[in-house]
């Protein structure tokens, strides 16, 4: 039986594919034709995306070799290109991204302290936020049977750069450093973080450059880098807090005696123990201080019944207090007018200036007669640091004493066991005492304790430190 070559075809639902079968010639029938292909095309009214080399690649098989060419794409057509309006593609990480430039990267699982570990992820000032993508036209497409297909307008990110931010050349940049959010109208940069939970093991450890509050607790053994100032509306457990703003609790704060808050701002709290509390100004504790280091470059000043008991106390311009020590005598240490960023400066200078002198002594006394050039420009140069470290040392010392007229005024009671300095000289409380101020006399060089009569110096100072 002799039979001709079909092609038959089959064009897709969208009309933007037509696939081809070819079958064949059986014994005398005639062969695929070009001629042939086009007419079948053009009887279904596909004038448009014909694949040429196509069709004749399967003609070719058909005619040789006799073999069927099942669901050949023969003709397809061109898609609509959307239009693009410009939009922001944001190029940052936000708030809950991967750290973006200038992270570190992190240690391997069986080695990370989820302790330090801090999951806030923070932009810079300066650094690029996004960058304005611009817009592209759109170009039709057109199906296989020659017909235009319009094209679409590509949706894109609705947000424009918000608060702390700033457009330079089509590139938004944040203005301060913080967070970077977005809501449906706008990316921003907060420069305050509100922890509405605890800091702990969800939070990670807090490293942000703007203000913090905390809402619930600080757990044990998470720390808190802050720019500005940090808040807690409770009790904090203190393992290393740093800010250069204010630090204010409603609750107190405790530690394990190793435990350090140091702010280039004001202190407010309502307790503090067994802490190291550090501040360039002022301390105001409410209640009580217990076995805790605390220093200021202003006043340590407490409420009309804040007690300190044990530790020490080291107040630039002054102390008042109520309550100092206890009936069991516990050991006391009230400082004022000491600058103590000076003298902790002047212990650590002491120290290398020790260190240095040993290791001189130990290289002199190995010397020979006849020293090597190489030996005497060592010794030239351990001679040289600790003559620096001993000229730091005087400098220091002149600024160790910042204000002779600070002074120690306790309304309450004074127990034993405390011991009360002022400057260079010192005065040691042997007895119960009651209602004191403690001041320098200059003249003589000694700490004078005189009786505090009709005033109430430690409400006043009271309104002076907590306004």
């Amino acid at each position: 039986m002799d039979r001709d070559a079909i092609l038959e075809i089959t064009i897709s639902d969208d009309r933007m594919s037509v696939y081809g079968t070819f079958l064949p010639p059986i014994g005398a029938g005639r062969p695929f034709s070009p001629d042939y292909v086009d007419a079948i095309l053009e009887n279904h009214s596909v004038v448009f995306g014909t694949l040429a080399e196509a069709s004749g690649e399967a003609m070719f098989a058909c005619n040789t070799d006799k073999r069927a060419q099942k669901d050949v794409l023969i003709a397809r057509g061109t898609e609509a290109v959307p239009e693009r309006p410009p939009y922001w593609k944001i190029c940052a990480s936000g708030d809950g991204g991967t750290a973006g430039d200038g992270g570190t990267a992190r240690p391997a699982p069986d080695r990370i302290d989820y302790k330090s570990e801090t999951h806030v992820q923070i932009v810079h000032a300066g650094q690029k936020l996004a960058e304005l993508e611009p817009a592209s036209e759109g170009v039709e497409g057109t199906d296989v049977l020659g017909n235009q297909i319009p094209f679409p307008t590509q949706a894109v990110p609705p947000q424009q750069p918000g608060g702390n931010t700033y457009v330079e050349n089509d590139i938004a940049c944040a203005a301060v450093s913080g967070r970077m959010l977005a809501n449906a109208a706008e990316f921003y940069v907060e420069d305050r973080l509100e922890i509405s939970g605890d800091v702990g093991y969800g939070t990670g450890s807090i490293e942000f450059p703007g203000d913090v509050v905390v809402k619930g607790e600080i757990k044990e053994g998470f720390h808190i880098w802050a720019g500005k100032s940090v808040s807690a509306d409770r009790t904090v457990d203190v393992s290393e807090i740093y800010c250069r703003g204010a630090f204010q609790s409603t609750g107190g704060i405790i530690g394990r005696g190793k435990a350090l808050l140091r702010s280039a701002d004001a202190i407010h709290v309502r307790f503090v123990g067994n802490c190291y509390v550090e501040s360039k100004l002022s301390v105001y504790v409410k209640q009580y201080a217990y076995h805790s280091h605390i220093g200021c470059l202003g006043t340590f000043s407490m409420a009309k019944s804040g007690r300190v008991i044990g530790g020490v106390i080291t107040a630039a311009q002054g102390v008042v207090c109520n309550t100092l020590g206890n009936s069991a005598e516990i050991a006391t240490y009230v400082r004022a007018g000491i600058n103590f960023i000076v003298e902790r400066k002047l212990r650590l200078n002491r120290e290398k200036h020790h260190a240095m002198t040993l290791r001189l002594q130990k290289l002199t006394a190995k010397l020979s007669d006849n020293p090597t050039d190489r030996q005497l420009d060592i010794v030239h140069r351990l001679e040289e640091a600790r003559n620096r470290y001993a000229e730091a040392l005087g400098e220091l010392t002149d600024g160790l004493d910042s204000n002779e007229d600070a002074q120690v005024v306790a309304s309450g009671d004074i127990y034993p066991g405390v011991r009360v300095q002022i400057c260079r000289a010192e005065y040691v409380v042997t007895e119960k005492m009651k209602a004191i101020r403690f001041r320098l006399e200059k003249e003589s060089g000694r700490i004078v304790a005189a009786p505090i009569k009709d005033e109430t110096p430690a409400a006043a100072d009271e309104q002076t430190a907590n306004p």
